[in-house]
């Protein structure tokens, strides 16, 4: 992924010579509503090479679907189609938090050592709360190999050490290795794998298709994934290693990497996930708990002055995007360039989720889901109410 200025700058210029293109001709079907623009939309996939897509916009009245299918490669998509959301995951995941915060199950601000007392007074976790992991303010930073020690099965506590630590609380530093904590944390309360524990408080509740284990779902329904730069033909990602493995009893120790990234589910489950978000967390929440959400904890900084970070929430304040508050998240892994956001003030949903696309950024925020939020905020949706 393009994480520095100068990667950055490399990579659109490679874009449009190294990387697939989805064709002259996408194969496009249109549920719903038909969008006005939509020969801008078919223009904005071709320019991020996006390969197979699923979107959704919503005004709570009118409400449109495109499913974009594409053949070279073969990315093949439908309303069933399950899609490997990557950071998306995060949303659900603080959710599911607040869930138990709200049965006093879990405290925010309690000392998440205090889950765990067979790590003693573990130097890495001092100071550090759930409140700290949903804000990405716990001040660990993901170490080299995350992903190996997962699949390893390496008990967090022996990585944390390579992470590297600053004060809990005072810097912003993204980390999926903190959220995957949170999986950690409802598996140590709730005495079950964190897959299940998502099922009950969230997934089956708002009637949703989704799970955070892959190894239950059939790879036919599972949209796969293609980086598009480096493109290399054949090295689809349809289950990672980790999603292979089921999760049949709880590990809190080793099951520290499904909350941060692991979820799949189709695009109509987004939909009833957002809109419970959108509505602070009812019905799966009664209390304010869902207004911490939204609530500002930290900002992104130079990098990204634009953008902010809730619990579990990427709050966006982009005048050229909207004169309101987004609020949502990205999902970048593997290639795909997944977006999920909603305007405070008039409730306006815009999903999308691809099998691969460019993962080209404007600062820290994907520069495809730029696009498809201008497309959709400034020049399709506005067209509706005319």
């Amino acid at each position: 992924m393009p994480a520095t200025r100068r990667k950055n700058m490399l990579y659109r210029l490679a874009l449009p010579v190294l990387a697939p293109r989805p064709g002259r001709r996408l194969r496009l079907e249109i549920q719903g509503d038909p969008p006005v623009h939509l020969k801008e939309y078919e223009k904005l996939l071709r320019k991020h090479h996006v390969l197979g897509s699923a979107a959704l916009l919503s005004d709570g009245k009118r409400r449109t679907v495109l499913l974009c299918s594409t053949e070279k490669p073969l990315h093949r998509v439908s309303t069933d189609s399950m899609f490997r959301i990557a950071s998306i995951t995060k949303m659900a995941a603080a959710l599911a938090a607040l869930v138990a915060a709200e049965q006093h199950r879990l405290l925010l601000d309690q000392p998440v050592l205090s889950c765990f007392p067979e790590l003693g007074d573990l130097q890495a976790l001092q100071g550090v709360t759930p409140r700290h992991l949903l804000s990405h303010t716990s001040g660990l930073r993901d170490p080299e190999g995350l992903e190996s020690a997962l699949v390893r099965g390496i008990p967090f506590p022996e990585i944390l050490n390579q992470a590297g630590q600053s004060e809990p609380g005072k810097v912003f530093q993204y980390s999926n290795l903190g959220f995957g904590l949170i999986g950690s944390l409802l598996e140590r309360i709730y005495g079950e794998p964190v897959s299940l524990v998502m099922k009950k408080l969230v997934f089956d509740p708002l009637q949703m298709h989704a799970t955070v284990n892959a190894s239950e779902l059939r790879e036919e329904t599972i949209v796969p994934i293609t980086r598009v730069l480096p493109y290399r033909p054949g090295k689809d990602l349809i289950k990672t290693p980790l999603g292979e493995r089921p999760l049949r009893e709880p590990d809190p120790l080793r099951h520290y990497g499904y909350t941060a990234g692991a979820m799949y589910l189709d695009l109509f489950s987004l939909e009833k996930l957002m809109i419970c978000l959108m509505h602070s967390g009812k019905p799966l929440l009664s209390s304010d708990l869902g207004k911490e959400m939204i609530r500002r904890h930290a900002d992104y900084g130079k990098a990204s002055p634009t953008l902010s970070y809730g619990l579990g929430l990427l709050r966006i304040q982009d005048p050229t995007l909207s004169s309101s508050l987004l609020l949502g998240h990205q999902g970048f892994a593997y290639g795909c360039a997944d977006g999920a956001f909603w305007e405070e003030s008039t409730g306006k949903m815009v999903l999308f989720l691809n099998g691969g696309a460019s993962e080209a950024r404007r600062g820290r925020l994907g520069l495809c889901n730029y696009d498809v939020l201008k497309w959709a905020l400034r020049k399709e949706m506005p067209e509706w109410s005319r």
